[in-house]
């Protein structure tokens, strides 16, 4: 990922319709019944990587590799993307952070490139069969940068490598990644997590709705869900991407690069990143809680008045996102957000609602419309407890504030329609 902090003010319009076209052949995809998906991961990911490929990347003393992992774990982090040594692992299990195995560390203090040789695949087979159905261990993580720059190492395709890995380990999801939407459908491999980066904060904000809205469609058609590298700056512009790209399905954030530790683990109160530990502290009692709902089954906007930055704007649907239809069940009454539409497995409906202004709270107030919801209850989850809070119905509507850049989980229990 190389150039990835360069800012461009502008982008052609010719590539911006040529990323809209690969929608809609995302849209149309069929999955392959011949092929079947590596797993998704169990619950949402928020991962620590301090650079990936080459070599071990974080400390190699024990003490050091713990003290960091009680740090992680205080500062909301749930996942480390890092070369695999038996050591880490039960350290790993210990303190309740899942291990994202590196398998394109090639450094003689890592000997861990799937693509390598003969020698290196070898020894990356034996760790994902030692680690097969290992709850410490969060999966694999097989590319990062432009698809079209993995090329065929040892006369291989990226498929080739990803169906090894999940024939030496079915139990385990897989990280695919690439720049933007550019060749993310060529695979056809199924890794469960199909991931991208784009920086649209500097690099042009209209990437990140489109980019979303594609995944949204192509990643159920290949089993998957979705993965994001998302660029370390500011709590309201991270929060923001966070939480907007969550209604539209996202289950694994990786911050590029890098976290608020020292090189001793401990956390960092000066570091560029140290706002990650509040975003994580806020996030982390939600993360079980988004692993259970899976894809949206459908993500609208209400219109805006204010721009992601809070300025005036005429008022509309922002950034060709599908606006509410006007007989649906669920509607917003006050407040400007993006929503996305879940199911529980076991019955129940789960609405993710992200503020559309990273810089200004709203007072959202939300209704249910139509039969079958007269009975319904809404209910808002408390990010301190891990509870849920009822919203009392109060002048037609249930209120809940929404602070900027910020989403909440609600739940809608006793609605007659949503079992699956």
């Amino acid at each position: 990922m190389n150039k990835r902090t360069q800012t461009i003010t502008s982008v052609p319009v010719l590539l911006l319709c040529t990323l809209f076209l690969v929608a809609s052949v995302a849209r149309a995809a069929e999955p392959d019944p011949n092929i079947k998906a590596a797993p998704h991961p169990k619950e949402f990911a928020f991962t620590l990587n301090n650079g990936y490929g080459q070599g071990v990347k974080f400390p190699t003393d024990p003490a050091a590799f713990e003290n960091l992992l009680v740090n992680m774990k205080k500062a909301g982090f749930n996942t480390i993307y890092c070369v695999y040594k038996d050591w880490r692992l039960p350290l790993c299990k210990k303190h309740g952070v899942k291990m994202m195995i590196d398998v394109l560390a090639w450094h003689d203090d890592a000997k861990t490139d799937i693509r390598r040789n003969e020698e290196q695949r070898a020894t990356v087979k034996a760790i994902c069969e030692k680690v097969r159905g290992n709850d410490a261990v969060w999966g694999y993580n097989i590319w990062n940068e432009k698809m079209s720059f993995f090329g065929y190492p040892d006369g291989k395709s990226i498929d080739d490598y990803i169906l090894m890995l999940k024939k030496w380990d079915p139990t385990h999801p897989i990280w695919m990644g690439t720049y933007q939407v550019i060749y993310a459908n060529a695979p056809k491999s199924k890794p469960g997590v199909h991931a991208y980066y784009d920086y649209h904060w500097q690099r042009g904000f209209h990437w990140h709705f489109a980019a979303l809205q594609w995944y949204r469609a192509y990643a159920p058609s290949q089993d998957g869900v979705i993965g994001r590298w998302m660029l370390g700056s500011d709590y309201n512009r991270n929060s923001y991407t966070l939480n907007t790209s969550i209604p539209f399905g996202l289950k694994v954030a990786i911050w590029f690069i890098g976290g608020p530790f020292s090189a001793e683990g401990n956390i960092d109160p000066k570091h560029r990143f140290h706002h990650l530990v509040k975003i994580g502290q806020e996030m982390h009692k939600l993360y079980p809680e988004i692993g259970k709902i899976g894809m949206p089954t459908a993500v609208y906007s209400t219109p805006t008045t204010k721009t992601h930055e809070n300025k005036d704007k005429e008022q509309d649907v922002p950034f060709k996102l599908p606006p509410f239809p006007e007989d649906f069940w669920f509607r917003v009454q006050r407040g400007e957000a993006v929503v996305g539409f879940f199911k529980y497995p076991g019955g129940g409906d789960a609405i993710y609602v992200a503020n559309h202004n990273a810089f200004a709270p709203q007072e959202m107030v939300v209704g249910l419309d139509g039969t079958g919801t007269d009975k319904a209850i809404v209910e808002l989850f408390n990010r301190q407890t891990g509870d849920w809070d009822l919203i009392d119905k109060r002048n037609g509507g249930h209120a809940f504030p929404l602070r900027a850049a910020g989403g909440e989980l609600l739940r809608v229990k006793g609605r007659a329609d949503s079992n699956p």
